[in-house]
């Protein structure tokens, strides 16, 4: 199964009520074999749900739901979530809000989800009305046999100004079940060679400086964690490994996760974001990229080379590999625990701990929830941030407790190649000797940016400052460089000013870049040169003649001699 490309950073969740939960539908038999379920919602049936399920009480809300006009000035978005044994089932949900003539007039809007419990929201916005909408009609769930069955959930999220009870559908997490503890101990994938984290142990132990670090996508920016600081996964992590193994205040903090970015991105912008320029040697780095590079152009050299470039520092600092997971039950642990096996790193997998015990029932092995563990379909929630943090604490434990192992050394043959191991960041901040840049018409500086909070800041940080924005003019911008690799970092934006930008590589043409495929303000990483040898290369960047008047931002280049 191919995953998603990276998402977007989380909206922040809104007040919302439940009109169903765990509903079972299907099992109905259908003149065309199908497994139509409708659950109606006219004739007070909706205002009904919303008392006996979601605990309004608040008349002006209850009549807001009685007209289409009403539910859509209320309701910003509905959430959806279907269960059932086939979690890959496709079930079709359709909202209709019905017309003077009832079903089959008014406005209809299906959408196709999959049965594995995760929650597909869909915002009213993106609902064009139709004319002559009178009030809410119905859901119906079409399931693929008339003999199929699942539970469905369904919650209304209100618009700014409305307010709702919170209500957790679900029994609380039992932490400190032995179930629990089964669940979490699923996640060790593997221990690897246990000499560099027993090291740092050892010196965290002693007294002696230690920097714990986190390098990965919105996971670990600390999406879905609300504080979203104080409460992601990386900082749970380093509190519980200072307070098991610190000696005082020796234990140092670093986090550094980028939204929707690939472990192509985390390579370039690893000096600057981990090692701050070289002025910080972690002793331990957390990689957690195991649900963003689904768009990794190499699938799988990058991230090799990000693993072995930490390990290779001078300090032999210790890696962990983190695979986390998305609702739909998936990441890439078969394309990159070979990596892992490789080189001796120990890896845990949140997805093996996790996903299995999602399908069962109360008293039968189920330990949490969906609704419980993710925030929304790609990001955890608080729970499932403090679950991963026991997943990475589990495995520190159980090494802290093993025989010492003879340490790897010697050279270690690539699995997929690690052909960007020596990948430096070229930027205005840092010049090159050898290289020539004209910037042509690439003259200003975009500050409108991809931002972070890194470690435990309160405030954001920029990533990629020091970039080349196009000005006022035609001229391309020029890269004169000796190198066998090469890789640009551009801005993905959404706003209509940016436009398609022509790449030249020695007078050809590579090709057309377009930054507003994504959407929204992001940083990007392609690679444009791979080569065996290292020779001098010119690249030239100028606007797409459609797009002339538009413009685009350079970030940054990537390179290897």
């Amino acid at each position: 199964m191919i995953g998603p490309l990276a998402p977007k950073d989380p909206q922040e969740k809104r007040k919302g009520f439940y009109v169903l939960i765990d509903q079972n539908v299907g099992g109905l038999p259908q003149d065309d074999g199908t497994g139509r379920h409708p659950i109606y919602l006219d004739n007070d049936r909706l205002t009904t749900l919303a008392k006996i399920v979601g605990g309004i009480t608040d008349e002006d809300m209850l009549q807001h739901l009685l007209t289409a006009e009403g539910f859509r000035s209320m309701v910003h978005s509905i959430g959806v979530a279907v269960s059932a044994e086939k979690a890959d089932m496709p079930v079709d949900f359709t909202f209709m809000l019905y017309g003077e003539n009832g079903a089959g007039s008014g406005s209809s809007y299906t959408f196709r989800l999959r049965a594995d419990g995760a929650e597909q929201v869909i915002q009213m916005d993106q609902l064009p009305p139709t004319q002559g909408e009178r009030t809410p009609g119905q859901f119906l769930f079409q399931l693929p046999e008339m003999q199929d069955v699942a539970a469905v959930t369904v919650k209304l999220y209100l618009r700014d100004g409305f307010d709702a009870p919170e209500m957790d559908p679900d029994p609380p997490v039992e932490f400190d079940s032995p179930l629990y503890r089964e669940m979490i101990a699923r996640s060790f994938l593997s221990g690897g060679n246990n000499s560099r984290i027993k090291g740092l142990l050892k010196r965290a132990r002693a007294g002696e400086d230690v920097t714990v670090a986190f390098l990965g996508g919105s996971i670990t920016q600390g999406a879905g964690a609300v504080p979203i600081q104080e409460n992601c996964y990386a900082r749970l992590t380093y509190e519980a490994l200072k307070q098991r193994y610190a000696a005082g205040d020796n234990l140092h903090y670093i986090k550094a996760g980028v939204g929707g970015t690939p472990s192509e991105t985390g390579l370039m912008r690893y000096d600057r974001d981990i090692t701050r320029d070289g002025t910080v040697a972690p002793d331990l780095v957390v990689v957690e990229f195991a649900v963003n590079d689904a768009s990794d152009e190499t699938e799988g050299v990058f991230h090799e080379s990000l693993i072995r470039k930490i390990l290779e520092q001078p300090n032999r600092p210790a890696v962990i590999m983190l695979f986390s997971v998305f609702a739909n039950d998936w990441n890439l642990k078969d394309r990159l625990a070979p990596i892992g096996y490789r080189y001796q790193v120990p890896m845990v997998d949140v997805l093996e701990a996790v996903s299995p015990q999602f399908t069962k029932k109360p008293g039968e092995g189920l330990v949490l929830t969906k609704r419980q563990y993710f925030y929304d379909v790609f990001h955890p929630s608080n729970t499932g941030h403090r679950v991963m943090r026991d997943c990475l604490l589990y495995l520190i434990d159980r090494l802290d407790h093993q025989q010492l192992q003879t340490p790897v050394e010697g050279y270690v043959p690539p699995c997929y190649g690690a052909d960007y191991t020596a990948l430096r960041l070229l930027d205005r901040k840092d010049g090159l000797e050898g290289a020539t840049i004209t910037p042509g018409s690439f003259t200003e500086t975009d500050d409108d940016l991809q931002a972070v909070p890194l470690d435990d800041a309160a405030e954001n940080t920029p990533e990629f400052p020091y970039n080349w924005k196009k000005g006022p003019g035609d001229e391309p911008f020029v890269l004169e460089l000796t190198c066998s690799k090469l890789v640009l970092e551009f801005k993905d934006s959404g706003d209509t000013a940016f436009g398609k930008a022509r790449v030249r590589i020695d007078g050809l043409l590579s090709r057309i870049i377009d930054p507003r495929e994504a959407g929204w303000t992001h940083c990007h990483t392609t690679v444009l040169i791979h080569r065996r040898e290292s020779t001098l290369h010119r690249v030239e960047i100028e606007m797409d003649p459609e797009d002339r008047d538009k413009v685009f931002t350079i970030l940054g280049f990537g390179y290897v001699r």
